[in-house]
């Protein structure tokens, strides 16, 4: 196998376990979705405003039995994604300008596991484990974005709408190379998204945290790769003159606050450092009851008391809601799945996230186990 640097388009996991959701469209007269802050019950913005969910991970194979491809086992024990979103009063910008009344959303991603590949002569093959009781690093990817909230600012700055402010994230992650091989390339980068005042505009950069790589040192293993990313910083424009725009880390939160009915569906404009400025189709294509099981733990902040519920088979009625690419307006590729709760008292959270993994190889199942809010 020849080993060498690879472009910014091939770094395909952390696109894949970090939700994101993208492709291309366009349109000749702006259409912008309205959202409401359904995250939160009688208010805008609420300073007091903090939000924790954590979820379980499981992976459910695509494979029947005899065929051939990727084995993936998850630890559960050892793998888990949780996000916190936390209101807060400003934001100082890369440029120096200064933002009001923003929300501030840190997510984390770990993942222990072990990748086999099964072969078409009835063997099978570990190629790599990583994370728990492997004695190595699991995957982690850790995204942080600054965007506005729906409220009219402290100043005299213009009215937003959620627009983002800026976004980074911290790869280090595994994924097989192809379909029909057993290589497995292991990425470790950085990259941050930086928007202009109106979220029109963006520049995107990476920085390659395995640094120049001797041909020795990118071998890992006969199976696993270290594999180094080339990438100018890039100029993207124009990115709300057909939908609304937002970074690829806020729009799982911003999706709660969509109108979900039969059939109802939004395009947005969605920027992630892998794949640019891209387009999603956002599409309800249910409304029923789920069973959930989670804590959950509502705080006043204004009187400082909590009420704490812990829910066991518990039916949510609840919006399934298809992320799918497109392409002129028909959608492609695999959608990924979120259940909305819409119900009161669970504010429109994501109670579970069907996520296809890399190949269609399979589907990892994020599950809501614990919900803590304040405001």
């Amino acid at each position: 196998m020849k080993h060498k640097k690879i472009a910014v388009s091939t770094a395909l996991l952390a696109a894949l376990l970090a939700l994101t959701l993208v492709l291309l469209t366009g349109c000749s007269q702006a259409v912008y979705a309205t959202v409401s802050p359904a995250w939160q019950t009688n208010t805008e913005y609420d300073e007091d405003f903090v939000e924790t969910l954590t979820y379980s991970l499981s992976y459910t194979s695509s494979y029947e039995a005899n065929d051939t491809g990727w084995r993936v086992e998850i630890d559960q024990d050892n793998s888990y994604y949780t996000v916190t979103v936390t209101a807060e009063e400003s934001y100082a910008a890369t440029d120096g300008t200064r933002h009001w009344n923003v929300y501030h959303l840190h997510s984390e991603l770990v993942i222990s596991a072990t990748y086999a590949y099964y072969y078409s002569d009835g063997t099978q093959r570990e190629i790599v484990s990583f994370g728990g009781d492997s004695g190595t690093e699991p995957d982690r990817i850790v995204t942080d974005v600054w965007f506005h909230s729906l409220a009219a600012p402290s100043s005299n700055e213009s009215q937003h709408s959620l627009e983002p402010i800026y976004s980074e994230r911290i790869v280090l992650s595994h994924t097989p190379t192809s379909m029909t091989s057993d290589n497995v390339s292991w990425f470790s980068y950085t990259s941050a998204i930086s928007y202009d005042a109106a979220g029109e505009n963006a520049t995107l950069t990476f920085t390659d945290t395995w640094g120049e790589l001797s041909e020795e040192d990118r071998t890992v293993s006969d199976y696993v790769y270290k594999y180094s990313i080339t990438s100018e910083p890039s100029e993207m424009s124009g990115l709300r003159n057909s939908y609304s725009a937002f970074d690829n880390e806020q729009l799982i939160f911003i999706a709660r606050g969509l109108s979900y009915s039969a059939s109802s569906s939004e395009s947005i404009v969605v920027l992630s450092e892998t794949a640019g400025a891209q387009t999603v189709a956002v599409a309800c294509q249910d409304r029923a009851d789920t069973s959930c099981s989670f804590l959950v733990s509502s705080t006043n902040a204004s009187t400082g008391t909590t009420t704490v519920t812990r829910l066991s088979g518990t039916d949510i009625y609840a919006a399934q809601v298809s992320f799918s690419l497109t392409n002129a307006g028909y959608a492609s590729g695999a959608a990924r799945t979120v259940y909305y709760a819409q119900e009161s008292g669970y504010y429109n959270a994501p109670l579970r996230m069907e996520i296809p993994f890399t190949y269609s190889a399979g589907t990892i199942t994020y599950t809501l186990t614990s919900l803590a809010h304040t405001e």
